[in-house]
């Protein structure tokens, strides 16, 4: 037990570790040293990799991509779409294939778990079977229906006073 006992290189806190490790001097403890010097050797390494030519260029490709100038992008990206996933209706938001511009309207109120999407999916079947595995017990799909409603709600990023959320809520589904 003695020799499981080892310091931190970094901070110096001992710490237990597996008797196979026992004899390394290069541990870091398990409260944050290690993420640190994980956190860090990765930014390293993506500086390393970012500074030469290949990496240069993809970061290029990368920015482009993410910026919507590059339109040959998506259209790779929705040729390798499996068949069950429908290709997007529209190409990218910035330019369309022949170069004019498309105007997309993007709806305020975010994005709506419809009841009768969830209920129909090909996917509530084997959600419904491992939610009975992990919870042990069996449910209805309308149960793993609710729950998911309740789970995948949507919350704004602005910050309002609860009466207007209520009064947003009320315009959008009137009574």
């Amino acid at each position: 037990m003695g020799r499981c006992a080892v310091a931190c290189v970094h901070c110096g806190i001992r710490f237990l570790t597996h008797p196979r490790n026992a004899d390394r001097r290069n541990l870091r403890c398990p409260f944050g040293c290690r993420q640190h010097h994980r956190r860090q050797s990765s930014n390293q390494r993506s500086t390393a990799y970012y500074s030469t030519a290949a990496g240069k260029a993809k970061k290029k490709r990368l920015n482009a991509r993410r910026s919507g100038v590059c339109s040959t992008a998506t259209s790779q990206e929705s040729a390798q779409l499996p068949p069950s996933v429908p290709p997007p209706a529209e190409p990218s938001p910035a330019e369309s294939r022949d170069g004019s511009s498309i105007e997309v309207a993007l709806p305020l109120a975010g994005v709506v778990l419809d009841v009768s999407c969830v209920a129909s999916s090909r996917m509530l079947p084997y959600v419904r079977l491992v939610v009975s595995l992990v919870e042990g017990l069996e449910v209805s799909l309308e149960e793993v229906v609710d729950w998911l409603r309740q789970a995948m709600r949507q919350h704004r990023i602005a910050w309002r006073r609860r009466a207007d959320y209520i009064l947003a809520f009320l315009h959008q589904h009137p009574p």
